[in-house]
């Protein structure tokens, strides 16, 4: 009698994936690539504001930073000027305030408040 030798089949070790796994489910890569190709119009949106997105925050970071270094001389002037257009605008509403009451006595709007008691009655 002769002995055959029988294939046994080892388990591999455990925590390790077997090694048809890659062949069962689609890898994550794979995953995107499918939705993107089904959902092109959404790629594309998002593409296309991303890079909107970005060029408008280079602008404004680029008009940011050129504002800055054109000097503190001209910032000075700036406020000057702020101020005395705030000292200007203050006047004109003094003016309107103070000439608004003269046009309301002068159009007779006048209000007068009289007080009632029963002893008037």
């Amino acid at each position: 009698m002769s002995t055959v030798p029988i294939p046994v089949q080892l388990a591999p070790p455990y925590g390790s994936p077997p090694l048809s796994s890659s062949s069962s489910s689609p890898s994550l890569w794979d995953r995107i690539s499918t939705w993107a190709s089904e959902n092109k119009a959404i790629v594309y949106t998002i593409a296309g504001t991303a890079v909107v997105v970005t060029g408008a925050g280079i602008v404004y970071y680029l008009s940011e930073s050129r504002k800055n270094s054109t000097g503190a001389s001209i910032s000075e002037e700036k406020r000057k000027t702020k101020k005395e257009r705030r000292k200007e605008k203050k006047a004109a509403e003094e003016g309107k305030s103070a000439s608004s009451s003269v046009k309301d006595e002068e159009a007779g709007m006048t209000i007068r408040v009289a007080l009632i008691t029963p002893a008037d009655l």
